[in-house]
């Protein structure tokens, strides 16, 4: 039997003049909020990067393929390129798009943004959970062909509301082209910069005001990769396009994109957020570990005694170090146990009830995001119990180094 951790485990942590027991109950405290703060901390930075993200490929394709290089041409999905995109990435979901650039007119005001029709591919799942008004229309069918969905920004702007009428003006060809269109649905997704400038509507319109037929667009945009993904499948689709032209599979070197590149600036602003983790999670360990090293000392000098009795016993010094360090490892497991309980709790409760509002003109977001990661969480609280362990040793020399004659006489 491990006779440290036996004695340890007999001893009360709470001493009979209550002033351990103070300490005790702040090393609690403080170990329970560090853990409580840096789970939030973590938590509520995982599911702002996932809503972030989420709105990002919502409005942008994770990888997209352009017009044909040099030239003006619309893109055409035939079968040779369908069919290199599938063999590069299968299981991608690859959904012709036409983007088309519109003035709104009402007959008091006007707004300009891009019309964005997409092939009936999916279940437009993010479209139609951002929906405040109205339906989202199935473009597929010819009756929906002079419906648009449109923003609450822009609807306020405009003055309109679900079953109003605007007209659409194009520029194409140097010609000018109008489109009366039925407002069918509003959306609003807190993604200032899309809901302002995107609106969507039927495929088939958008191919007639272009001129182009029902098999081109302006892009082609592919999701259903994996984040950590796009970077190198967007290469590699690169690659198998270029290789396919110089084969000749292919009349044209189509270009490739992904939303990494065309969203740099969001997601180098949410990398940016680690750096306020790590910043916490400094903090976080020094507020502990000050709690736990001064509650140790409160227990030291309240055991000197017992301490001088067990050296003129026979125990060696690592023996009481380890003892101390025993009892103050109990402090933090005490801790984690109050602070887990309070941050999973936490986290369930704002999951299911978003309690927690936030502003969405400035953070793109209704509500405070978490996502309860449990690996992470499971890291982090071996990461804490290490930490405290380490933090521990140096204080618990103190024990060690008592003399037992003059500590036995000690008051």
């Amino acid at each position: 039997m491990n006779v440290s951790y036996w004695i340890s485990r007999r001893i009360r942590l709470r001493g009979s003049g209550g002033v351990s027991g103070v300490g005790v109950t702040i090393a609690v405290t403080g170990v329970a909020l560090a853990l409580l703060v840096m789970e939030l901390t973590v938590a509520i930075v995982l599911g702002f990067k996932d809503g972030i993200r989420d709105k990002l490929m919502g409005f942008d394709a994770q990888i997209s393929v352009g017009t044909p290089v040099g030239q003006d041409a619309p893109l055409e999905l035939t079968p040779a390129l369908d069919s290199v995109v599938r063999a590069c990435l299968p299981g991608a979901e690859a959904r012709l798009s036409l983007r088309q650039p519109a003035l709104l007119k009402t007959d008091s005001d006007f707004h300009g943004l891009v019309l964005l029709g997409q092939a009936s591919v999916g279940d437009f799942a993010f479209e139609k959970s951002n929906m405040t008004a109205g339906d989202f229309p199935d473009f597929a069918s010819d009756s929906c062909d002079n419906m648009i969905v449109i923003s609450e920004q822009v609807a306020d702007a405009l003055g309109l509301g679900v079953g109003d009428r605007v007209t659409g003006n194009f520029f194409v060809d140097d010609n000018v082209k109008m489109r009366r269109y039925t407002v069918a649905g509003l959306f609003r997704s807190n993604f200032g910069e899309y809901d302002y400038n995107i609106a969507y509507a039927s495929l088939r319109n958008l191919q007639k005001v272009a001129g182009v037929d029902s098999v081109a667009g302006n892009r082609l945009d592919i999701r259903g990769i994996r984040l950590e993904n796009i970077f190198d499948d967007a290469s590699a689709l690169q690659d198998a396009l270029v290789n396919a032209a110089a084969l000749g599979r292919l009349d044209q070197v189509y270009p490739v994109d992904n939303i990494l590149r065309s969203g740099a600036v969001y997601f180098s602003w949410l990398d940016l957020l680690d750096t306020n983790v790590v910043v916490i999670f400094i903090l976080m360990l020094a507020v502990a570990g000050l709690t736990l090293v001064s509650s140790l000392f409160i227990l030291i000098l309240e055991r000197v005694r017992m301490i001088g009795i067990l050296r003129a016993m026979g125990a060696s010094k690592p023996m009481i170090r380890r003892i101390f360090v025993d009892m103050a490892l109990r402090l933090v497991g005490a801790g984690m146990i109050i602070g887990n309980i309070l941050g999973l709790g936490f986290m369930f409760l704002q999951q299911h009830t978003h309690f927690l509002r936030l502003d969405p003109q400035m953070y793109y977001l209704s509500y405070v995001p978490v996502r309860v990661d449990i690996p992470a969480l499971l890291l982090l609280n071996v990461g804490v119990a290490l930490a405290a362990w380490l933090i521990l040793v140096l204080p618990a020399r103190l024990s060690s180094s008592i003399d037992p004659s003059t500590a036995i006489s000690y008051e």
